[in-house]
């Protein structure tokens, strides 16, 4: 694979789109001010077969489908609704409301929360880890039936972010002592560290099947993600801007992340699923469309913390794969 490369989502589908016709994808976190919601516009353009879209509320969804329905009335929509804060919600949803769907070929993981108050998810788990990890966890687990039966070259594909460059996982104390320790941003980096060790292992489960399986930095897009920004972040994060470089938890430096469209956010969803290019790399972590594994520090990269979180994550969910 080429080096990385801020592209277009259309310049993607351009190249390889015509693979994703007849499909079905499931995509979580969908509504208009989302890389989900743009995603999902972006793919019907591929005449895929049924666009499973996911949110808490139908009101984010709507727009998004009239959308579709204006540009591509073949392409079959469905709002599945699904709050994953909620790991029975999650279980109903896909034992119910997709009871009728046999396969899926492509699961894009996108839904999340950022930086948000301390709070607890309805199981009694930390928001953060709980919505952007377990639930994610959880729902792959669930859906692994029908992926598998879509066979060779179905994918998932967990939506991450740079934030893992200062991200890990606090075995010690994953829950910041009930939310005395809590520090919104540490615990955003902790969710997605977890997201890339979970793409990781799964990865390496599923290579035999023939299953992509990808955790991806869609770059800095503005999105609904931001909204628990304080003023001080802001002016945090401007600072950091001028000065240029970020430092990760080994003190590798690297470059701020541009702001990016929503476009450019979506392409290396669309990368992960489809490019044939990357197909041997299953288990990496993509950014700007390019296989980005050396940007991942060691706590990341150490296989004994994927079986340690793996282990952990079964036993929250209180299921085995």
């Amino acid at each position: 694979m080429s080096n990385k490369q801020i592209l277009h989502s259309e310049v993607i589908l351009e190249k390889f789109g015509k693979s994703l016709a007849g499909k079905t994808v499931l995509i979580t976190g969908v509504s208009n001010e989302s890389i989900a919601g743009e995603l999902a516009i972006q793919l019907a353009g591929a005449d895929p077969k049924l666009l499973i879209l996911s949110a808490r509320a139908e009101s984010k969804v709507t727009p998004i489908i009239h959308q579709i329905k204006e540009t591509k009335p073949k392409v079959e929509t469905r709002f599945l609704n699904m709050d994953l804060s909620d790991l029975g919600a999650i279980r109903q949803a896909v034992t119910k409301d997709l009871a009728d769907v046999f396969k899926i070929d492509h699961v894009a993981c996108v839904a999340g929360v950022m930086m948000c108050p301390y709070g607890k998810t309805n199981d009694g788990f930390e928001t953060q880890f709980g919505v952007n990890h377990l639930a994610n966890f959880l729902l792959v687990k669930l859906l692994l039936p029908k992926i598998e039966a879509a066979g060779p070259t179905s994918s998932v594909i967990i939506v991450a972010s740079s934030a893992v460059r200062n991200g890990k996982v606090n075995f010690d104390d994953i829950w910041f002592s009930e939310g005395n320790t809590y520090e919104p941003y540490t615990a955003y980096g902790q969710s997605n560290a977890a997201r890339v060790m979970f793409a990781k292992r799964l990865g390496e489960k599923l290579k035999s099947h023939g299953i992509r399986v990808f955790s991806i930095d869609p770059g800095a897009v503005q999105s609904g993600l931001q909204r628990h920004f304080t003023d001080d972040f802001k002016a945090q994060v401007a600072e950091m801007r001028n000065n240029g470089h970020l430092v990760d938890l080994d003190g590798k430096k690297f470059d701020f992340p541009p702001w990016t469209t929503r476009s450019e956010g979506a392409a290396t969803i669309i990368t992960g699923m489809i490019d044939p290019r990357i197909a041997d790399a299953t288990g990496a972590f993509l950014s700007q469309n390019a296989v980005a594994n050396d940007d991942l520090h060691t706590h990341i990269s150490d296989e004994a913390n994927w079986t340690r979180l793996w282990a952990l994550s079964e036993e929250f969910i209180g299921e085995k794969y």
